[in-house]
């Protein structure tokens, strides 16, 4: 058979290169011997390097990286943990301000209107006449819109004070500036005119605020 006839030819030739290796290997000094183990040893061991050694080396340093990574992670996460109680709190103060300012604030231009024609209510209710009473135009912001009303009124001090007592308790943000009293000598003794200027505000709907942006 010819497969085996070449199977035991190469036992054979193996048998003779070893028998041969071994022999010139009994020729060399001990020094050289020496040598020569040296050299096996370091091909050998530069081999478990490139095979072995290097791999593992270089995931245990990818590893290493990853831990500082997760470490760092853990240490971020760690302090924004503690600090989430009293962002909570910020959080939960800053949303009843907001509720807060909006009951303050008209929701859109009808309700504003609402509320400037209980500016004149009050007023009759108090027996205060109306000379001027001028709403100017609308000036929008970025999160309110704003309307200044010129009022020119007549009537004794006490009413008028009573008046304006009233404007301040309403339950909307209302500020009154240049406020200037003139007593009225000759027509009406004992009667004053008073001239102001008014600042109402509303808030925006979400278009609004998305067109003033």
């Amino acid at each position: 058979m010819p497969g085996l006839k070449k199977a035991q030819a190469w036992r054979v030739l193996m048998k003779i290169n070893k028998q041969k290796i071994l022999s010139e290997l009994e020729k060399l000094t001990r020094t050289q011997k020496i040598l020569a183990q040296i050299l096996i040893l370091s091909a050998i061991c530069a081999g478990a390097w490139f095979f072995y050694l290097n791999p593992a080396l270089e995931k245990m340093g990818r590893l290493n990286n990853e831990v500082e990574s997760l470490e760092d992670d853990i240490a971020r996460f760690s302090l924004l943990a503690l600090k989430l109680p009293a962002l909570e709190k910020e959080y939960e103060d800053r949303k009843k301000e907001l509720i807060l300012a909006r009951t303050l604030l008209p929701e859109d231009a009808s309700a504003l209107e609402r509320l400037l024609a209980s500016f004149e209510r009050l007023g009759n209710e108090k027996g205060v006449f109306f000379l001027l009473f001028q709403p100017g135009s609308e000036e929008l912001n970025q999160y309110y819109a704003s309307r200044q009303v010129q009022l020119r009124l007549q009537g004794r001090f006490h009413d008028l004070m009573g008046y304006f007592d009233e404007l301040s308790r309403l339950d909307r943000l209302v500020s009154i500036s240049s406020l200037r009293l003139t007593p009225q000598q000759h027509d009406q003794p004992g009667n004053l005119t008073a001239e102001t200027v008014l600042s109402v505000y509303r808030s925006l709907a979400d278009h609004e605020q998305e067109d003033s942006q």
